[in-house]
């Protein structure tokens, strides 16, 4: 070059901005960081002073679509707002140019217009477009070394920031498949973990929903378990889908069809990722950003591929933990839960209404003349009863109602901020789900049933847990010795009366 010192001074330009500048963490990873404007836009500015340029430009190439895109355009010392592209023609000037068969191109009359290529460890992937609009004088083959040498350095240092900018995101993605990855090791407890992995989802890569679809423990359907948006927000949207070809996109897709119109529809808007171990499908994990209508980058692909695989492993041993603990605190015969674990219960919900000042009821529920049907139908017989007793009040309590097995042929029901009056009306719907159909025995045997219950509130009636459960029995005795068949609310004159 024949002037070093402009050569120098072009240096460092350059070399005030610092491609170690950390980036600030957004909701989406830019391939082109905010870094590479503010480069841009000074550059040429410094370019357009010291060569006394009126106007310049860089544009990259497109290799796919044949076209050079401006990046940034400068006016002197102002920013030219819009964009603009040039279609490269096949042997044209600037094909020949951006091939390397020339390293640049000068334009006389009316233009008075150079382009310089942009060239980068030798591959170029644009061009500096330089410009004397205003005062129509034209470049010459003496301005063409201060370019080439200025649109080297350029070249440079938007290399320089693209490698820092990957490391960062490559940094990016490692801390954001960490924290996903915590998330899903969090807990063994399925509804927690899967929670837990959804938050994560959307604060470490932005997106608008996650929704979680489960195949259920019998394996015939798919259904929703969770939907959870930006703002926190958990969505009621119970769907179900049955686990054969040709019902759901979804379906079809977690049993192994490689397509689907409909979901490729939004694939850049929306995604759907398989869950499964080596020998069973799990689920579906969807993300999307239907909302913000964001394009889904696909530096994310690898991250959402590898969660998926480890969630499918994790939703398998939850499973079997939860498993393992039902087996731990049920009944095998009833599937309601044993006596210890409802105890245990009972005072984290006796302790939080003392607290909060609140009403807990409670209610034992007993099979009436158990013991003659026992005798007269059998053991099995008596089975087959408990388990159909068991199952009605399932379906007919309320899911924040706790029910185990009390002894041989009573249950107790725990009603947390409930009061008196609201657990006579569930009493009543209890007594007649059990009453009103009767159950048919192995032996083709029909039997009526009839249920007792004695219902106790706190703290209207005890002050302790242990007056609670002694309320609620004595309120069931009284029952026993006035005809069964009925419900009865704890009142203090019952002890006089029994």
């Amino acid at each position: 070059m024949k002037d070093k010192r402009a050569l120098q001074k072009i240096r460092d330009e350059f070399h005030k901005f610092s491609i170690e500048k950390p980036l600030g963490f957004g909701r989406r990873w830019s391939v082109l960081p905010r870094e590479k404007n503010d480069l841009l836009a000074h550059a040429l500015r410094y370019l357009c002073e010291s060569m006394q340029i009126d106007r310049a430009a860089v544009f990259f190439y497109d290799e796919v679509r044949q076209t050079l895109v401006a990046r940034q355009l400068v006016d002197r010392a102002d920013i030219l707002p819009g964009e603009e592209e040039i279609a490269i023609l096949p042997e044209s000037p600037l094909a020949r140019l951006l091939s390397g068969k020339r390293d640049y191109l000068i334009i006389d009359e009316p233009h008075y217009l150079a382009y310089v290529t942009l060239r980068a460890f030798g591959h170029i992937f644009g061009v500096l477009r330089v410009e004397n609009v205003h005062h129509k004088r034209a470049f010459t083959d003496q301005d063409i070394p201060l370019l080439s040498d200025f649109a080297h350095e350029l070249a440079t240092a938007m290399h320089g920031l693209e490698l820092a900018a990957s490391e960062r995101e490559q940094l990016a993605q490692m801390r954001a498949m960490h924290e996903v990855s915590n998330a899903i090791f969090r807990s063994l407890r399925l509804d927690e973990m899967l929670k837990s992995v959804a938050q994560s989802l959307i604060q470490q890569l932005g997106f608008d929903r996650v929704r979680l679809y489960l195949v259920n423990r019998d394996g015939e359907h798919l259904e929703s378990v969770l939907t959870l948006d930006q703002r926190g927000q958990e969505t009621v949207e119970k769907e179900s889908f049955p686990l054969k070809r040709g019902v759901h996109p979804m379906v079809d897709l977690l049993l192994g069809k490689m397509s689907d119109e409909r979901i490729e529809k939004y694939q850049r808007t929306i995604l759907y990722l398989p869950l499964r171990t080596r020998d069973e499908n799990m689920g579906i994990l969807m993300v999307d950003n239907l909302l913000s209508q964001q394009e889904i980058p696909p530096e994310q692909m690898p991250i959402l591929t590898a969660v998926a695989g480890q969630l499918g492993m994790a939703i398998k041993n939850a499973r079997l933990f939860q498993g393992v603990e039902e087996l731990s605190i049920t009944d095998g015969l009833t599937g309601l839960y044993l006596l210890r674990y409802f105890r245990q219960r009972l005072k984290e919900e006796f302790y939080r209404a003392e607290r909060t000042h609140g009403q807990l009821s409670l209610m034992i529920l007993d099979i009436d003349h158990f013991k003659r049907i026992n005798d007269t139908y059998g053991h099995q017989a008596g089975d087959t009863i408990l388990t159909t007793v068991a199952e009605r009040v399932l379906s007919n309590a309320r899911k924040v109602d706790l029910t185990a097995r009390y002894g041989g042929d009573e249950f107790v029901i725990l009603l947390p901020d409930t009061s008196a009056e609201e657990a006579l009306l569930l009493a009543d719907r209890l007594h007649q789900a059990v009453s009103n159909e009767s159950v048919i025995l192995s032996n083709k045997n029909s039997v009526n049933l009839t249920v007792s219950i004695g219902v106790a509130t706190y703290p209207t009636h005890a002050a302790t847990i242990e007056e609670l459960i002694k309320r609620a029995d004595e309120a069931l005795y009284w029952i026993k010795s006035h005809g069964r068949n009925r419900i009865r609310l704890y009142s203090f004159e019952i002890p006089s009366k029994i």
